[in-house]
Order: structure tokens, then sequence, then C-alpha cells
């Protein structure tokens, strides 16, 4: 018989009713050849498996794989917790909240996830902690869950530390991204239009086109950016989007759907919302009044 003994009742019965749960599916628990028991004592919390040897290696490997899900499960945010409370000093129970999820947003597998350079993959950590638990209950040892934690899982708990790093950096990058999108709202609504309809083009650069297809000039849109907000700052000229737009505070803007990606279109109809709209757009263009600036070719 394995025995399992916790300090946290709670994590006991996580664990016991999942396995429960596994059990009922696979029908195992109807044929009198494992049970499990739950008890709740002063000190310590016992759950007791009996009938392992009776199982195949199959049914063994999902009893693991139970105890490994409902660890990560648990441990995965309170460790990232205490990473963020006693050695990046945060506080702020949302914030902390915030930051985990990020985490968890980067390090769980999801499709269409682009990968990350972590110390450790998701599948290989979690591959790690099954094998620790393995041998437990292949070979029916008793243990304490909290020695395990400590001892044995201590390697796996070190190991997320980059991770917690990394959803830090996300997290302020998210937070000073939420902040331009608040700056550039505002300022659309105290700005009146300095262009009506504003097109967009971005086969050769940034380019940028008034109603009558006329280019604005290089020149006329320092200006505006002097006298509007300076987002985009450390920018040059010809790499900024978002700036000069919010500075011509448009009615409409058409941008030239060819060019634009997901992650530019996202950012803009954020911030313009009903203002925006996307083409495929092909034009002959117009011979421009002012000489043609190297800053937005």
């Amino acid at each position: 018989m394995l025995v399992i003994e916790f300090k946290d009742s709670h994590i006991g019965e996580a664990f016991y009713h999942q396995l429960k749960q596994s059990l009922a599916v696979t029908k195992r628990s109807n044929d009198d050849l494992i049970h499990i028991h739950f008890k709740e004592k002063e000190t310590l919390t016992t759950l007791s498996i009996e009938g392992l040897n009776s199982l195949r290696r199959d049914e063994q490997q999902a009893i693991i794989s139970v105890l490994t899900n409902v660890t990560i499960t648990h441990f995965f945010p309170k460790w990232l917790k205490e990473f963020l409370k006693d050695m990046f000093y945060y506080e702020d129970e949302q914030e902390i909240q915030a930051i985990i999820q990020t985490a968890k947003s980067l390090f769980f597998p999801s499709g269409g996830k682009e990968d990350r350079n972590f110390t450790i993959a998701f599948l290989q950590w979690q591959q790690d902690i099954f094998q620790k638990l393995a041998p437990f209950v292949e070979n029916n040892i008793s243990f304490s869950f909290d020695s395990f934690l400590f001892f044995r899982l201590k390697p796996s708990r070190e190991k997320l530390l980059s991770l917690a790093e990394i959803a830090i950096d996300e997290y302020k990058l998210e937070l000073e991204y939420q902040l331009m999108l608040d700056r550039c709202r505002d300022f659309l609504k105290r700005q009146s239009p300095r262009v009506h309809t504003v097109y967009v083009f971005l086969k050769n650069g940034i380019e940028f086109y008034d109603s009558d297809m006329e280019k604005i000039s290089v020149q006329q849109i320092y200006e505006w950016l002097e006298t509007g907000t300076p987002f985009e700052k450390n920018l040059p000229v010809n790499e900024r989007m978002i700036g000069p737009l919010v500075s011509m505070a448009p009615k409409k803007i058409i941008i030239d759907s060819a060019y634009c990606d997901d992650d530019l279109y996202h950012t803009l109809k954020n911030i313009f919302e009903e203002r925006l709209f996307t083409s495929s757009m092909t034009f002959v263009q117009k011979q421009p009044s002012v000489k043609r600036s190297s800053f937005l070719s």
C-alpha cells in the first residue's frame, strides 16, 4: 500500500478527488483491485492507495500523471508568488496575480505562440516532476509529500526563476502599452481633426497621404508632433506610425491591407476604433509640390 502524508489537507484532498475521477474513467475502481482512502488527522493528512501492483504499467503512469498535474496546478502559482514577493518585493496581490497569469500564458503550451528562450521548456519541466514521482508509485514506496517538495522538487522550483523574470518584463511592457493606448485615446478626444482622411501606404517605408492623395510632408508631421503628443519620440520619423496619425487626429484612416500585419492592425484598431479601415490600395502618385523627403522613403 502506498501512503502519502500531507501537512496541508487541501493538497491531499485535491489528489484524492483527481485520482478518484481518473480511476472512474478507467473503471478500475469498480473491480475491487484498487482502493483509495483519504484521512484527515490532527497534524497530518494521509492518502492511501491499495492495489497498485495489480495495475498495468499504463494505468500506473496515469496515476503518476494525476499526481504530477495536481502538483503543478497547486505549486506553479505558489512558487512564482514566493519569487515575486521574496526576491522582487511585489506586495500588491492584484499585480502578483497579473504577473502569474502572464507567466502561464508564456510557459504553458498554446497553439500559435512562438517559442520563448527559457532555461527549460514546460513539457520537459513537467516530465522532470513526473520522473521524480514515478519510483514511489511503481515501487509502492510511502513518502511525505512536504519532504518530497523540499528535497526532490527544489530544482524544479528554482528553474521557474527565469520565467518569473521574463513574466515581470512582459507585464511591464503590457502596462506601458496600455498607458500608451490611453494617452492616444485621450489626445484624440481633445484634438480636432487636422486631416479629414489619411491614407497610409507601407510598401516603401511609411507614407501618409491626405484626401486629395497629396503626400503629407515630413516638415508638417514634425510641426504637429511638436504641438501634439510626442509618441515614439526615440524613433526616426520614417519609422513612426502611431505618433503622426494620432497628431493628425483624422476622422478616417485607410491603411494598405497588403502590408499591415496583425499586430500593427490590432494596435491601430485599439486606438482609432471605428475610424480605421483597411483596403487593397493602388494609385498613381501625384507629383509632389514639396521635394520628396528621404525621411519617408
